[in-house]
């Protein structure tokens, strides 16, 4: 069937609106702009400013416009379990959220898209349900073994479901939703949830794309690998599926890709200030110093104390109960009273953090400390 359109659905929660936006970023950069693309991104609960975010990606040629699906999830019986939640459920429910259209696209969010999506709109799907690549797997790991023994289904005919062509028009004719959230309601061994189901469900009905369209990012990065096989050419599409993310670890292979797209967006700074928070986090935990009851006291109101002054209280990880600097009657600009020194030897706290970009300065601060009776086991320097 000729649509009017290209129609292409995305799904997010808050938490992922700034890889949503690169991904659709990427798609509209190399999409065909003699097409007109639809792109919907679906959500139970977004922010209004994640909304208009994502909406002001609009183009001449390709409309972002968000759905709220809340209706058609909030009576699913479906169990959260290991590290996916009932988001990743949404695809099931994509045909009836968009009964207009007979062929759709749905798209993982952790992806970038190197190739004209139109390319991949155009296979014909004749009477299979869905169109997908094959998923990834070696012969004697755990998702071979899952395959094969949970799943029950042959090698040869399991996908990656983070790219799908979907014949809307077969999906709801062959009840794939209802058979799905059955397979989720009653069991507990599906690890991949709704991929689990649809692999068991489309077993047969798979039109099987090439694998230009779902280049999956699942390598084994305490190897050194052969680089050349790993170059961007030829991927049409690049799928950042596991839990190792490029905006984590940007000097991975094919992390630049996506940096790339992510530096010509809007949200690149909230990229790298959600990074740098989660460095912060490791370090702290790393120092001990992580814990809703852990009270902290900083000393250093320069730079290098705002920033973490302002990470502790964003992330809400322990308590600054005292912040003193030397010159503390000039910090008149920060997010917490600044005091003097002299505070520190009447305040009750377990740990002390010297936030000096000066490692030379740290020390002499920190003899000072210990030769004024503070206990040196309570110091930690973070220079």
């Amino acid at each position: 069937m000729n649509e009017p359109m290209i129609p292409i659905v995305f799904a997010t929660d808050d938490n992922y609106v700034p890889y949503c936006g690169v991904a659709i970023s990427s798609l509209i950069q190399n999409a065909y702009k003699a097409n007109t693309i639809k792109i919907f991104v679906l959500y139970d609960r977004l922010s209004l400013t994640s909304i208009r975010r994502l909406e002001s990606l609009t183009t001449e040629s390709a409309q972002v416009s968000c759905i709220c699906i809340h209706d058609y999830i909030m009576d699913l019986n479906v169990a959260e379990y290991n590290h996916l939640t009932i988001a990743s459920a949404y695809r099931l429910v994509i045909p009836d959220v968009l009964p207009q259209y007979d062929k759709l696209l749905y798209l993982d969010s952790d992806i970038v898209v190197n190739g004209d999506i139109s390319e991949l709109y155009s296979f014909e799907l004749g009477d299979n349900i869905l169109g997908a690549v094959h998923g990834y797997f070696k012969p004697g790991d755990f998702m071979h073994n899952h395959i094969t023994k949970t799943l029950k289904i042959r090698e040869k005919n399991f996908f990656n479901a983070g790219i799908l062509l979907i014949n809307a028009e077969a999906f709801r004719r062959n009840h794939v939703k209802d058979k799905c959230f059955q397979l989720l309601s009653q069991r507990r061994d599906l690890y991949y949830m709704d991929q689990c189901a649809l692999n068991i469900v489309c077993e047969g009905s798979v039109f099987f794309l090439p694998s230009r369209w779902n280049y999956e990012w699942l390598l084994d990065f305490s190897k050194e690998m052969d680089t050349e096989g790993f170059r961007n050419e030829g991927k049409a599409i690049i799928h950042y599926d596991s839990n190792i993310k490029p905006w984590d670890f940007p000097g991975k292979l094919l992390a630049d890709v996506f940096w790339s797209y992510a530096r010509r967006t809007i949200f690149y700074e909230e990229i790298l200030y959600t990074g740098q928070r989660k460095q912060t986090r490791q370090l702290l935990n790393i120092l001990g110093l992580a814990g809703s009851h852990r009270n902290i006291a900083i000393y250093g109101a320069g730079n290098a104390g705002k920033k973490y002054v302002e990470t502790i209280l964003s992330l809400k990880i322990c308590n600054v109960v005292l912040w003193v600097d030397k010159n503390y009657a000039d910090k008149t600009d920060c997010p917490l009273p600044v005091e003097c020194v002299d505070r520190l030897y009447e305040t009750e706290y377990e740990q002390l953090i010297i936030a000096v970009e000066d490692i030379f300065v740290s020390n002499d601060i920190k003899s000072m400390l210990i030769s004024n009776g503070i206990d040196k086991k309570k110091i930690v320097q973070i220079c």
